[in-house]
């Protein structure tokens, strides 16, 4: 046969049966493939669910918190409503998000890629809803629903100002991170100063022990647990739990007298207290009731300056009146002129502190 027949022949089996055009294997050509194919695919509507209250979201039946504007959540509920086949290379997702009101907007979406060797396009408009529902926590907070109570006291005195103020500090840095870990449900409903204390109404029993092991852990003492029946639930068992903080008797930074001399407490328990003698610094330990007495706190010491020293008799000058008045340097107390030294004013004498 000549050879302008054979390469008719192998022109007329190497040409597309649809359109033509040239295909590699005499069938459908790469064009005429990707025309059968549903190569991307969106759904007309996507639901979100909201909470008016703290603004997080229902997803997969399950709340998440979140802090991104609603554009950018409509741009990835749009992204995540789209799919697109895996033999797509390369492929590309633009999204225009344009509100029609309150509760409605609208995702178009433009999808490229490359299929089969042909560059493809497509588009699709995608409606979302905005539905809102109060989440799980923000029910449990409005229903006054709560687990325990952490009731901060103190052995033998009532808590000062300052340490109420640190207990709650301390809570709410507990509930951040609980949250942020993922423990919605972890959460304080009120702090309530009282005349005994501090109570804080907590919503799960994880968050309440967290509390009384983070302030005994920054301000010594201990806790015990008291749990109360209060109903059943499927055939569970409900309990609320008080969870009792004791702050010890003495307190970090209180200026002590152990067997006639001065020192600053470092730790307490509620047994033992570990101080640091004044003012060599040594570190020392006695039980509790072999403490003399409790004369104040290194947070009402103020700097004075030294303005002369003959021997172990220095002159300091009162930052609050200005006055001079003299005392004595314990032994091992470095203080020259010029100096400035803490010193704790009692109604009797100055405490150097160093």
């Amino acid at each position: 046969m000549p050879k302008s027949s054979e390469f008719k022949i192998r022109i007329r089996e190497n040409i597309c049966p649809r359109c033509g055009r040239p295909s590699a294997d005499g069938g459908l050509c790469g064009a005429c493939r990707v025309a059968q194919l549903s190569w991307f695919s969106c759904p007309a509507r996507v639901v979100s669910i909201c909470c008016p209250s703290c603004g997080s979201w229902k997803e997969a039946g399950l709340w998440v918190d979140t802090g991104v504007p609603r554009e950018e959540l409509a741009y990835e509920l749009a992204r995540r409503a789209i799919h697109i086949i895996p033999e797509v290379s390369n492929p590309g997702v633009a999204i225009s998000i344009h509100d029609q009101s309150s509760n409605r907007s609208i995702a178009e979406c433009r999808m490229s890629g490359t299929l089969l060797g042909e560059p493809v396009e497509g588009s699709c408009q995608i409606e979302i809803l905005w539905q809102k529902e109060q989440c799980d926590r923000c029910s449990r907070m409005s229903g006054s629903y709560h687990e325990g109570v952490v009731q901060v006291r103190a052995t033998g005195r009532k808590p000062l100002p300052w340490e109420l103020r640190n207990a709650g500090r301390i809570a709410h840095e507990v509930e951040e991170a609980l949250v942020s870990s993922g423990e919605r449900l972890s959460f304080i409903s009120e702090i309530e100063e009282t005349r005994d204390g501090l109570d804080i109404t907590i919503g799960s029993q994880r968050i309440g022990q967290e509390i009384a092991t983070a302030i005994v852990r920054a301000m010594g003492g201990r806790y015990t647990t008291h749990p109360k029946l209060v109903g059943e639930r499927a055939g569970k068992r409900l309990f609320r739990i008080t969870y009792s903080v004791r702050l010890p008797k003495y307190m970090r930074g209180d200026i002590i007298v152990v067997h006639g001399r001065y020192a600053e407490v470092q730790n307490a328990d509620g047994r033992d207290v570990r101080f640091s003698e004044i003012p060599d610094g040594q570190q020392r330990s006695a039980p509790e009731n072999r403490i003399d007495a409790l004369v104040g706190n290194v947070r009402d010491a103020a700097e004075y300056l030294v303005v002369f020293r003959e021997g172990d008799t220095i002159g300091v000058l009162d930052p609050a009146t200005g006055e001079s008045t003299e005392c004595r340097i314990p032994p091992g107390m470095q203080a020259e002129p010029g100096d400035r030294i803490r010193i704790l004013r009692t109604a009797d004498e100055l405490i150097l502190l160093g």
